[in-house]
């Protein structure tokens, strides 16, 4: 059960008490990311979070960092395209500590100049590193292609070229005008009460001002087709995948479990024929990614150059089997089983449920709670994959990103 208040400045407070727990996780959220940036300030928010941690009016980084690993506690954060959530898990005699330092960081941060440079370059180097990473490259090559012109496509991180552009002055003025109270969420799960974080994160950011008028986004149209980018390693990595279905679309769950039929584990179709039957693959799976606006569906694989053609066969073959088919009673009952599994019991831990209600009440504005989601879960019928099924595995909306030593030139509708 969580707790809901709202301060008179704005900010939203939601607490889930955990009794049983050891740890709190306390989590405040922006309602911004990459969707809400100027192209030409591509990774901005991502710059910015990185930024916060740089020192305050009080402590240096340094401090910052020892401050919360001295009693054992770990302090992060993280961009998305639609939210930037900072947030510390430490043991619940260390709460205060934690609101402490995090609304330091929120409301008091320097942003010194030197450190903005020398940052900068730090962001860089973690640009190359994706680009090194063939499997982050081409999810993000995935987007691009499927969202060409829309705010999805984009990379969170930003590009070499937007972020070696990126002023200072333009740092500031981004985090002055979109980190308003309206559009921050504090989320706390584990050993608290909520009368408690209520007062505590009132006494911190109760004079919290400012606004920002939020831009509604237009809905992503998506393209299909190919990409390709030549790496030279020695297998290729791939990415075939469809428009899936927004997060808070009526067929939420019943997508997560065709996409789970699919490849959402050992047991899944591309699992055992790719890789248990034909030994195509050490890695092949299928999720569903979903956002505000849109969501698709999206099966990975790496493997040597001349066994992409019959990797390609297999994804197109199973998508194709399910969409004409449909899936059987006991994968429909396997992947809800597991789906339902799943979930409980990352609910176990307490950043996960921090994570479960800052993310769904900073983007949706409220919660859906765990026995919501399992109700919706068992709720799924052999009719509802079978409907859903055939309208989004359509071969004319395919799309395959590659990256490796060498390109897949045949048409995509030859797999199906």
């Amino acid at each position: 059960m969580y707790f809901k208040d709202v301060l008179p400045n704005g900010v939203r407070v939601l607490t889930e008490e955990m009794d049983n727990a050891y740890s709190v996780t306390v989590g405040i959220w922006v309602a911004t990311g990459s969707n809400y940036e100027d192209p030409a300030l591509a990774g901005v928010s991502h710059v910015l979070e990185h930024m916060l941690f740089k020192g305050t009016k009080k402590r240096t980084a340094k401090q910052l960092a020892e401050a919360m690993e001295e009693v054992g506690g770990q302090m992060n954060a993280f961009t998305s395209k639609e939210h930037t959530c900072y947030y510390v898990r430490c043991l619940e005699e260390h709460f205060e500590l934690a609101v402490d330092l995090l609304a330091d960081m929120f409301l008091e941060s320097t942003l010194d100049e030197v450190e903005f440079a020398r940052e900068k370059n730090v962001v860089l180097e973690e640009i190359s590193m994706y680009e090194d990473s063939p499997d982050d490259l081409v999810t993000e090559l995935f987007s691009g292609t499927l969202w060409p012109k829309h705010q999805y496509g984009l990379p969170v991180i930003g590009t070499t070229a937007s972020v070696e552009g990126l002023s200072w002055q333009e740092l500031k003025k981004y985090y002055k005008t979109v980190y308003a109270p309206a559009h921050t969420v504090v989320s706390v799960a584990g050993k608290v009460e909520h009368q408690r974080v209520l007062a505590v994160i009132g006494s911190y950011l109760g004079s919290f001002a400012g606004g920002w008028d939020k831009p509604v986004l237009f809905l992503p149209e998506s393209s299909a087709g190919k990409s390709y980018i030549y790496k030279d390693i020695e297998q290729v990595h791939l990415c075939l995948g469809l428009p899936g279905v927004p997060a808070e679309d009526d067929d939420f769950y019943v997508m997560n479990v065709l996409t789970n039929v699919l490849g959402g584990g050992v047991s899944s179709r591309l699992f055992q024929e790719a890789r248990e039957k034909r030994g195509l693959t050490y890695s092949i799976y299928s999720y569903h990614g979903a956002y505000c606006l849109g969501g698709y569906l999206m099966s990975y694989a790496s493997t040597s150059p001349a066994k992409v053609p019959e990797v390609l066969e297999v994804m197109g073959k199973e998508m194709k089997d399910i969409a004409t088919k449909g899936i059987t009673t006991a994968e429909l009952n396997r992947s809800k089983e597991q789906l339902k599994g799943s979930l409980l019991l990352s609910m176990e831990n307490t950043s996960n449920v921090m994570i479960k209600l800052g993310k769904s009440e900073t983007n949706f504005d409220h919660v859906i709670t765990i026995e919501e989601m399992v109700e919706k879960i068992k709720q799924v019928t052999l009719e509802d994959v079978e409907r859903l099924a055939k309208t989004v595995l359509l071969p004319e909306k395919l799309v395959l990103a590659q990256v490796g030593p060498k390109e897949y030139t045949a048409d995509l509708l030859s797999i199906w």
